[in-house]
């Protein structure tokens, strides 16, 4: 199998008990991935940053090593048509996938994964400019501790209330409204459509619109070439606040309590961070789920946030404006 080199870098954070690795490949793309001699783990994450093809589908099937390599598991289908993950496991192996991510199981780590892509109907890998892969060493988190970002930072974000978006399903669509109003932003095109990109998110195996990949790389057919979007879980907030200063939201999962929430989040909540108020300690939000768009620019204690936020482990939608991007 073909070991690729076009590895833009590689970020090693240390989550206390978390060691956490994002390895970004740039195009050309080629149809299979390895890489070996990582540090141990025991979960990953694909995320794509591509044009959904015109026909036809992409699959993504993934492989990680324990004592021996795995056999190869369908991670998720993505197309013209649609979009699945999937729920699979193997005998061979104690990995399963399932919905957004690959688990390594019964005390076992990996220490490389393999991925494939696969074209059919019509779908080419040209479509794909990034392919990102994310794993961690063990998923346990000790409280966060408090930043001391010194320079307030607010970026203009205009709210979005999922409860506003003329859908039936609208109390399920926190993450594709999040993410939509953060592609709006950066991409300067507020003609996208919150339920559009929700459909374009849904999952249609488990019937669920807040899988995480699948926002991300609806993002990116919006975004195009000139960004890199993915999904890792973040060493604190002041790995969001260095996006921030940037220029770029974050998108974060939470659960709650979260005190001034106008929803208790006991399953989960998907939110932009926007902002930080420095002097107050106090993170400056797009909350979907206030009932109208003029609600939704909310603030929540930064140590109340951070712990909602650890309850989800640290997930985030990253959005990087790529580098080596030239306009043609």
């Amino acid at each position: 199998m073909k070991t690729l080199s076009y590895c833009l870098f590689l970020v090693i954070l240390n989550l206390a008990n978390l060691e956490a690795y994002m390895i970004h490949q740039k195009g050309p793309i080629a149809q299979e991935w390895k890489e070996e001699n990582l540090s141990p783990f025991d979960e990953l994450m694909i995320s794509w940053n591509a044009a959904r093809p015109r026909e036809g589908k992409f699959l993504f099937y993934v492989s990680v090593k324990t004592e021996q390599w795995s056999p190869w598991l369908l991670y998720a289908s993505w197309g013209s048509d649609g979009q699945s993950s999937f729920s699979s496991t193997t005998e061979e192996a104690p990995v399963k996938v399932y919905q957004d991510a690959l688990e390594v199981m019964k005390g076992k780590k990996a220490t490389a994964f393999q991925i494939k892509i696969i074209t059919e109907d019509g779908a080419s890998l040209n479509g794909i400019h990034g392919l990102h892969v994310y794993t961690n060493g063990d998923k346990a988190q000790e409280p966060q501790k408090l930043v001391s970002c010194s320079t307030p930072i607010y970026l203009k974000v205009p709210g979005l209330s999922q409860v506003t978006v003329d859908h039936i399903r609208h109390r399920d669509l926190c993450s594709p409204t999040s993410t939509t109003a953060i592609t709006r932003y950066l991409s300067n095109d507020y003609t996208i459509d919150p339920v559009s990109f929700a459909q374009n998110v849904w999952d249609s195996k488990f019937d669920i619109f807040g899988n995480w990949v699948f926002n991300v790389a609806q993002a990116s057919t919006h975004l195009g070439c000139e960004w890199n979007c993915w999904v890792e879980r973040l060493n604190g907030f002041d790995n969001i606040y260095q996006h921030l200063i940037q220029g770029n939201p974050v998108v974060i999962s939470v659960r709650g309590p979260l005190s001034g929430s106008t929803q208790p989040y006991a399953n989960g909540h998907l939110l932009a961070v926007i902002g930080y108020d420095s002097l107050n300690q106090k993170v400056m939000c797009m909350d979907p789920a206030f009932p109208i768009d003029n609600e939704t620019h909310v603030s929540y204690d930064l140590s109340n946030l951070v712990q909602a936020w650890s309850r989800r482990g640290n997930v985030a939608y990253v959005f990087s404006k790529n580098n080596n991007y030239k306009v043609r």
